[in-house]
């Protein structure tokens, strides 16, 4: 862990990921991708284990190594089964909605 940020009366964790798919759980909150050996999938939890949860994901290298989010299963993303990040510092937020996740940014 990188440090944790502290926003609103709580504290969050920050991450660095650079393994080529790493699965999110409460431990994470800010996700920095670190593509610069690989690309990376973060795969989504289901989003009825993680109501209303909103994840931060940023990739923060300058490679054309990109980031796909995957919803958990059959769960979409705003309609779509992906979200790709392919730019240096580009960020997604994404937020579990009743059955599926939503873009919040």
């Amino acid at each position: 862990m990188l440090n944790d940020i502290y926003l609103d009366g709580g504290l969050y964790p920050m991450n660095t990921i650079t393994a080529t798919a790493v699965t999110l759980t409460d431990a994470y909150h800010y996700v920095y991708c670190n593509c610069t050996s690989n690309v990376i999938t973060v795969n989504l939890p289901a989003v009825s284990t993680v109501a209303r949860r909103l994840f931060v994901i940023k990739k923060i290298d300058s490679t054309g190594n990109a980031v796909t989010i995957d919803g958990s299963g059959a769960e979409t993303i705003d309609g779509a089964t992906t979200k790709t990040i392919s730019s240096q510092y580009s960020v997604t937020a994404i937020q579990a909605g009743a059955t599926e996740w939503h873009i919040v940014n």
